[in-house]
This record gives C-alpha cells, structure tokens and sequence, in this order.
C-alpha cells in the first residue's frame, strides 16, 4: 500500500475542488446562444469575447487544428509505450508484483483519465463553436488538453526514474513541457473549443497529475522488487 504525500494529496483535492467549482460557474453562469445555432454556452460573453477576437471570420485556423491533433496523437504514443513496457516487465519478470509500483500508478492515473472522458462526453456543459463532422459535439473540458497534459506531466515524472543521463533528462522534459504549452495555446487559437473549455481542460489535468504525484513512491528505482542491486551498481561502472 503506498502512502499519499499529504502535500500532494492537498493540491490535488483543492484543484478537483476548483475544477468542480469552475464547471458549475460554465453551466450556469451568463448562458446565452453560442456560435453554432441551437447550442448555449455559459460565461457567454468571456467566451464569444475571447472567439471572436481570435476567429473574425468565424472559421476555425486549420494550422493550429492540425499541430493540436499531432501533439494529441503523439500524448496517447507516449501512454501506449508505457503501457508496452509494462506488459513487457510482466513478460520478463512473470510476476505482476514484480512490475515497478509507479506503472501501477500510471495505470489508475490513465483509468481515471478515461472515465472523466468518458463521462463529459455525455454530460455536456458547452458545445463547439464549430461543427464537428457536421453534428454539435461536447467541448468541455476540451479534450486533446485535458488528456495531452495528463498523459505529459505524469510522464515526466515516470522519465526522472529511469534517465540516468542528465542532459537526455532535461531535454526530455523540456519537450514535454513545451508540448503543453503549445497545446494549450495551439488548441485556445484553432476556434474548435471555448476559452473556458480549455481552462477547464488544465485544471481537470493539474488535479489528475497532482494526485498521480501524491501516490507515485518516493524513489522509482527502489520501488522495483526486482534483484536490481548489482545492475544498478554497475550502471555507474
């Protein structure tokens, strides 16, 4: 059983807390009609403020959709090579308690990930600005945000357990980094989502990753019931 770290543990409370709290403000909040016709959307005038700012023609920046949808694949790439890792470690070690404690972790992380997913794909607080594939489709919290910078923050603390090289470490979370960062931007200036769709995308992802942070163990390498001692000796040799 791992013990959460109670400073963790907090943050991450107090960010679903605020994501609850920011979901209520968006579905009751300043509702009028949105873009598409027929829909509404709350805190209206933040949202068709920020939109029509950005989209003056109404029409979506086919670059930025693009790029977004790119950074998105690449995020669930990343969730299915640990996923093969770990099938790999079972394989290899053919016992499930022998698998790293933090893949675990990884694994309820991407569980929950999935059911919140899942879950505002039926219950809708905002729809598009545009139509998807002809039909309205749920915006909120947007997707490729909420899942991108789930499945890129967790690994960056999966990576810090297993690069040793610290160079190869640092540009590795640099490029997770800034594939956030560009995601965030990349998908609030594409027009597909409103500007609190993807706010509320950050704080789903910051809650998510602050609780993966509060189970991960405190050491990965030490973690592994494995017979590791002499192979992590001569990594140094």
């Amino acid at each position: 059983m791992i013990k959460p770290k109670r400073s963790a543990l907090i943050v991450s409370i107090a960010l679903f807390a605020l994501f609850f709290a920011f979901t209520v403000l968006v579905a009751t909040v300043d509702k009028a009609a949105g873009k598409v016709p027929g829909t509404e959307i709350g805190l209206s005038h933040l949202n068709l403020a920020f939109f029509n700012a950005t989209h003056k023609n109404g029409e979506i920046s086919q670059g930025w959709y693009k790029l977004t949808q790119f950074l998105g694949y690449l995020a669930l790439i990343e969730a299915a090579g640990f996923a093969v890792y770990g099938v790999a470690q079972l394989i290899r070690r053919k016992s499930l308690k022998k698998i790293d404690k933090d893949l675990f972790v990884l694994a309820a992380t991407y569980l929950l990930l999935a059911i919140f997913y899942a879950a505002f794909e039926k219950i809708v607080i905002n729809y598009r600005p545009v139509l998807e594939n002809g039909e309205i489709a749920a915006s909120y919290p947007s997707s490729h945000t909420m899942l991108t910078l789930t499945i890129a923050g967790s690994g960056i603390f999966m990576l810090r357990g297993r690069i040793s090289c610290k160079p190869a470490l640092i540009s590795a979370e640099t490029l997770s980094v800034a594939v956030m960062l560009v995601m965030v931007v990349g998908r609030a200036l594409s027009g597909v989502h409103y500007l609190t769709d993807i706010f509320g995308g950050m704080l789903l992802s910051s809650a998510i990753v602050s609780l993966f942070a509060a189970f991960l163990p405190e050491n990965p390498r030490n973690a592994r019931t494995t017979q590791p001692t002499r192979i992590q000796e001569n990594e140094f040799h």
